[in-house]
């Protein structure tokens, strides 16, 4: 929807931009509200995640839409929705995200993983959504291999040798890593050790051993995909 000279959004945005009118921000929200719903709706139907419900995609919809309204500057010719459209995705999945580091548990790994996949603006939200999940899906199952046998008596033999499976592989894959790379995972995972102690034992600033850390999760992530393919 390009703005025309006539236009009655244009003269919200004139109010809202040169004057900062705050019932003129409100009332664009309100003009774009339905459309940051269909956004929201579009992410809905191709990622769902335990614990998200339809009220926080529009939830978080709303959110990016008002950032973008906030930007939004009309004069470099960009229409609004075209602008907008990848900060309301965005903000969407910043709030699944969310949501799936919370049903996980917040470790040190699972938020480096996080901000590695926010660090391009230009990358797609699903995609990084996507790379995001499967790190974060590694990193639990490093976790969870670092601690005793949890098994359930009466649970299915099948779901173990699943689980026992991919334990195997994942071990195997963690001992063919470069040396300083096993060290970071050994260390976080295994031994439970933060990243800040990793790095003073290491003599590395956090930032490198993080890097460290997402360079390892990448091999592994290739390994195991073409190991279960």
């Amino acid at each position: 929807m390009l703005l025309t000279v006539d236009s009655p959004e244009r003269e919200l945005w004139h109010r809202w931009i040169g004057q900062r009118e705050r019932m003129a921000r409100e009332a664009l929200i309100q003009m774009h509200a339905s459309w940051a719903r269909l956004v929201a709706k579009d992410v809905y139907l191709k990622v769902r995640i335990k614990d998200a419900e339809w009220g926080d995609y529009v939830q978080n919809a709303t959110v990016g839409l008002i950032e973008a309204i906030d930007r939004y500057e009309p004069g470099r010719g960009v229409d609004f929705r075209t602008y907008a459209r990848h900060r309301v995705r965005g903000a969407v999945f910043n709030g699944l995200r969310h949501l799936a580091s919370q049903s996980f548990g917040c470790m040190d790994a699972m938020r480096e993983e996080r901000s590695a996949s926010l660090s391009s603006d230009e990358a797609d939200p699903l995609l990084s959504f996507v790379s995001w999940t499967v790190g974060l899906g590694i990193g639990h199952l490093l976790e969870t291999a670092s601690l005793h046998d949890d098994r359930q008596q009466g649970e299915d033999p099948y779901a173990n040798a699943s689980r026992d499976q991919v334990s195997a592989l994942l071990h195997e894959a963690v001992k063919q890593l470069p040396e300083r790379e096993k060290f970071v995972l050994t260390l976080h995972y295994f031994q439970h050790v933060p990243f800040v102690e990793i790095a003073s034992e290491l003599g590395l600033t956090k930032g490198r051993v993080s890097q460290i850390h997402r360079q390892a999760i990448q091999t592994l992530r290739v390994h195991i995909r073409a190991s279960l393919t």
